[in-house]
C-alpha cells in the first residue's frame, strides 16, 4: 500500500468513526459507540503494514556472516 493510499484509507476510517459518534449523539443511542472503535483499530492495522518494494522484509531476521559475529558459534563448555 503506497503512502498516499495509507493516508486516504486512514482518513476514511477516522471519518467513519467520527460519523458513528455523531450518529450516536444525534439518535441518543449508545450502540454506535460500541462499533466506533472498529475503524480505529483498523487504522493501526493499516499504518503498521509493511511497504511494498524490493527492500520489503519477509519477516525473517537477516542472516549474519560467521566472520562478522563477535560471539563464538560453539556451545558453552565445548572446545573448538
Amino acid at each position: 500500500m503506497t503512502q498516499r493510499r495509507k493516508l486516504a484509507f486512514t482518513t476514511a476510517l477516522f471519518a467513519a468513526a467520527l460519523a458513528l459518534v455523531v450518529a450516536s449523539a444525534a439518535t441518543k443511542a449508545v450502540a454506535p459507540l460500541f462499533v466506533a472503535w472498529l475503524p480505529l483499530v483498523a487504522v493501526a492495522w493499516v499504518l503498521t503494514r509493511p511497504e511494498p518494494g524490493p527492500n520489503a522484509s519477509d519477516g525473517d531476521p537477516p542472516e549474519r556472516e560467521a566472520e562478522d559475529s563477535a560471539v563464538s558459534d560453539t556451545p558453552a563448555g565445548e572446545v573448538p
